[in-house]
């Protein structure tokens, strides 16, 4: 990967006068010539190379208010972005590739966040003109029920996943794939290919993909936000520092509280799905798992899906442990589900199209060839906000195997 530098002025008229004297108020960090940001080429409508996204916009606005250039470090915003970008140093200068990462969740992990500048929830899109209207989920089961029979489209492990299994309807669901292997192309194919053309009918996507996309098409097309599910699925999204960088995520959210309007303008202008009268989630303890009669809840056999599809790779068939892997039932003994998400998923686990046998063994080989295994760190979920939703349905069947509530092999699920 080498370093693609993308030089952003704006200079026009009196706003150029006015920016050129506010930024005065923000002063570069000391050695800080430039906002190297850390973005996806082909990511709309977050970043690309012609700097179209929403967060190119933000980003010119911090160069702005720091009378600094923007320069940019492209790499795909999958597995391995933060290690592969803000986290590397460049071996010829010694310098970080890259300062900050555009729309990164706004809850402290492998990134210290600022303040979020956006917020959404996931959304269902179907075509106008069809002689029916979806307000949520479940009118797409009553359509059903009617004998109107449509083909649902959604990226495995979508949360609406679970309703619409409830609902009967699994056998109208198509899974696509979240992380194709060509970074250049991204979720929204599931809207301007699979849905414009016909052969899907409603497709379930990540709100601000949702309504970028819908409004892109030459087909017209109802976003519903899935407000429905309730806050606890609503997630912000800020810009992301590495943690020993606390100054320059002070400076940061100066800015951001600075052109707080401009950002609110910008993003208004990508359709993202509104939060209006979001159903508020009250916080209950629930069960991790549900077993009754040896058969499982849907949230465990999602969660024994997840680990078949990926860890089985590394852990073993069965979480028990492999040469290159350790033991995961001996691991979750006594772990709370937020230590599984804070010390767990931050080290060890991956999704790199595990399921295909190709792409199987070369990384078991790149495994195997990285100093030795002893020295090997899995890459973390935690820069796929698809995935994110759904590490506690893995830890709901790691933790029955690990109580030994659940046995070897394929689980029955619950009949409903």
């Amino acid at each position: 990967m080498t370093i693609t530098r993308v030089f952003s002025y704006l200079f026009v008229g009196l706003i150029c006068i006015t920016t050129m004297a506010d930024a005065a108020d923000f002063k570069p960090l000391p050695g800080q010539t430039s906002v190297k940001v850390c973005a996806d080429a082909f990511n709309l409508p977050y970043s690309n190379k012609a700097l179209e996204g929403f967060d190119n916009k933000i980003a010119t606005i911090v160069g702005e208010e720091l009378g600094l250039p923007v320069e940019y470090y492209w790499f795909p915003q999958r597995i391995g972005f933060s290690r592969n970008t803000i986290k590397k140093v460049d071996p010829q200068t010694g310098k970080f590739l890259c300062d900050v990462a555009m729309s990164i969740p706004a809850e402290r992990g492998m990134y210290l966040p600022t303040t979020p500048y956006f917020s959404s929830i996931d959304s269902m899109v179907y075509r106008k003109g069809e002689g029916y209207e979806l307000t949520e989920i479940s009118d797409i089961a009553k359509l059903h029920a009617q004998g109107k029979k449509l083909k649902i489209g959604l990226f495995d492990r979508a949360i609406a996943t679970e309703t619409l299994i409830k609902d009967g309807l699994e056998d109208h669901i198509q899974y696509f794939q979240m992380m194709p292997g060509d970074a250049r192309i991204n979720s929204g194919r599931i809207i301007t290919e699979e849905l414009a053309s016909g052969r899907i009918d409603v497709a379930f996507a990540w709100g601000p993909v949702a309504g970028f996309y819908a409004s892109q098409s030459d087909v017209a097309m109802t976003v519903v936000p899935l407000n429905e599910i309730g806050s606890d699925y609503v997630f912000s999204f800020g810009m992301g520092v590495r943690p020993q960088d606390a100054e320059w995520q002070s400076l940061l959210n100066q800015i951001l509280e600075k052109r707080k309007d401009d950002i609110a303008t910008i993003i208004a202008q990508y359709n993202m799905p509104s939060l209006a009268n979001v159903k508020h989630t009250e916080k209950t303890k629930r069960a991790v798992y549900t077993i009754e009669n040896g058969k499982v809840d849907n949230k465990t056999f999602v969660g024994w899906r997840l680990f078949n599809s990926t860890c089985f790779v590394c852990h073993g068939q069965n979480a028990t442990g492999t040469d290159i892997a350790p033991n995961l039932l001996t691991s979750l003994e006594g772990m709370s589900e937020f230590k599984f998400r804070k010390k767990v998923l931050h080290r060890y686990f991956a999704k790199v199209n595990l399921d295909d046998p190709d792409r199987r063994l070369a990384f078991l080989s790149q495994v195997a060839g990285e100093q030795g295994v002893t020295k090997f760190k899995m890459p973390t979920w935690s820069d796929d906000p698809n995935i994110r939703p759904h590490i506690s349905d893995l830890y709901a069947y790691l933790k029955a195997r690990s109580d030994g509530a659940l046995g070897e092999g394929r689980p029955e699920q619950i009949e409903k």
